[in-house]
């Protein structure tokens, strides 16, 4: 089970999905523990939180260990301090093999999402909110989990250059992803007491892709000592950066800590060079871009019918953005069938969404007409709540609440509720924050009229979107039961630079 952390992937930045009515874990605490691990976790020499990986003997007929990681986080998010909580591990039996999974999400002690799966037949058979979600997955008993990774490296006992690769499982995107691993030369590093040398591991996921679409996850590095046991590692968490793990006791690991939380949604803002005058109304813009340390920065950003991306020199990039209304554009293509489709988070064939739909349509008929009509609405009757959990459309039409996510999901499920073909689409949107300009995430919708995709903001419910929205990816969510959709936005968030080039205002 891939890299203790990877199944954090776009939860912190992107947010928990909902859980209902999942049915609880048996509690495991009469079982004997065999294995105990403490670790403290810092951004920026700022305490945040800790991690507490257990092993638990199970018992029954056959030998099994149950393995846990659990890791409880403090941060902030627009100035309101939140509690995350993460659990997630696996049964294996005593050679090694993953016959089971589970992962539970909380926020501020509410459990968001809870998943199990149990091998049969040679597959995992995966259950998520209760058995709403049912996958079963190709296994392999080469899948390395919890335990099987701790103890890894000291089986293995590798030396500076070695290199090799195992499969691991992600529970956050319900997916086996291989792992790359490079042992590098030995290094000082600062540990309590002073400053040691220890022997340097780099484990990096194979890219996967969310609808064509390629996401690389991000490189976890371990430190090992003489005895080949990780006592420092490096975790990348999207929306927060990067956080230092250290192995130390559980009076340490669970003590407060000092010093000014991050704040989640801050970290996450991109500043600009200026201000643009009303900015929600632009016709045009031109950007430019540095991503750091991205071997191919021009695959970072979309390039449909919304913007242009231009590869200058040094990989340095500039988007030219020009939204497109109806009847502008030509050469219209064909839209599949998924576009308008119901599926598990724009399900718009729910009667809470149809019957939406029909207060926010009416009698119109003319499909951009229907859509400006349910933008107008969804803006006029949604709350903002950046605290609402992501879940299917459905639910955020009977809480109608959220944040841009919930509004993008709505928007599009109404949409396709009334034949209009209807996608969400990621990226970047101008802001302003006392007085200063930022570019921070946002995900909007996307809508096919006469071939030509479209953009619509219910956040926003000004008739469409300017080149004030910068276009990462677009997904109908067709077979998505994860956050996969949301991930290439990770890419760019904390590591890039942009630049206003020009501005072309609108009326």
């Amino acid at each position: 089970m891939y890299r203790r952390f990877g199944w954090l992937a776009g939860f912190l930045l992107l947010g928990p999905l909902t859980a209902k009515g999942d049915a609880p874990k048996p509690s495991d605490k009469a079982d004997k523990i065999i294995e105990e691990i403490w670790e403290a976790a810092q951004l920026e020499g700022v305490k945040i939180g800790s991690v507490h990986t257990t092993v638990r003997d199970v018992g029954g007929d056959e030998k099994r260990l149950r393995a846990t990681v659990a890791l409880e986080l403090t941060f902030k998010r627009h100035n309101a301090t939140m509690q995350l909580r993460m659990e997630r591990g696996d049964e294996e039996t005593a050679d090694g093999e993953v016959v089971g999974v589970f992962m539970r999400q909380y926020q501020d002690q509410a459990q968001k999402v809870a998943l199990s799966g149990v091998l049969e037949d040679g597959r995992m058979h995966v259950q998520i909110d209760g058995g709403r979600i049912d996958r079963r997955l190709r296994w392999s008993d080469e899948i390395v989990g919890v335990h099987r990774l701790e103890h890894l490296f000291q089986d293995r006992k590798p030396g500076p250059g070695s290199r090799f690769a195992f499969p691991s499982y992600q529970p956050t995107l319900n997916a086996v992803v291989p792992v790359q691993v490079a042992v590098k030369d030995a290094e000082t590093v600062p540990l309590a007491g002073g400053r040691k040398s220890l022997m340097r591991v780099e484990l990096r996921p194979d890219k996967i892709e969310a609808q064509g679409v390629p996401v690389q996850l991000p490189t976890e590095v371990w430190w090992l000592d003489g005895d080949f046991i990780p006592v420092r590692r490096q975790i990348e968490l999207e929306g927060l950066g990067l956080v230092i793990l250290t192995r130390t006791t559980r009076e340490l690991a669970t003590a407060g800590g000092s010093g000014r939380l991050p704040d989640l949604n801050q970290k996450n803002l991109i500043p600009l060079n200026r201000i643009i005058p009303r900015p929600y109304a632009t016709r045009g813009a031109v950007y430019r871009v540095t991503l750091r340390d991205d071997p191919e920065p021009e695959t970072a950003f979309a390039r449909d019918g919304h913007q242009d991306v231009i590869t200058g020199k040094d990989g340095v990039l500039e988007l030219h953005v020009h939204p497109i209304r109806p009847g502008v554009a030509k050469n219209a293509a064909s839209v599949a069938a998924e576009y308008l489709e119901s599926c598990h988070f724009i399900d718009s064939d729910e009667a809470r969404v149809k019957e939406l739909a029909r207060k926010a349509v009416g009698a119109e008929k003319d499909p951009w007409k229907i859509a400006l009509r349910i933008e107008r609405w969804v803006k006029q009757n949604m709350r903002p709540d950046d605290g609402a959990a992501l879940g299917p459309a459905s639910q955020v039409a009977r809480d109608l609440r959220g944040d841009c996510r919930g509004y993008a999901l709505l928007t599009a499920a109404l949409c396709r509720a009334e034949g209009v073909p209807a996608r969400t689409a990621i990226g970047l949107i101008y802001v302003e924050k006392a007085a200063k300009p930022y570019f921070g995430f946002h995900m909007w919708t996307e809508v096919s009229i006469d071939g030509h995709w479209i953009g619509l903001d219910g956040t926003l419910g000004r008739g469409g979107v300017g080149a004030e929205h910068l276009k990462v990816a677009d997904n109908s969510w067709h077979n998505m039961e994860s956050l996969t959709p949301l991930l290439p936005v990770n890419r760019i968030l904390g590591k890039t630079t942009i630049e206003i080039v020009s501005v072309e205002a609108g009326e």
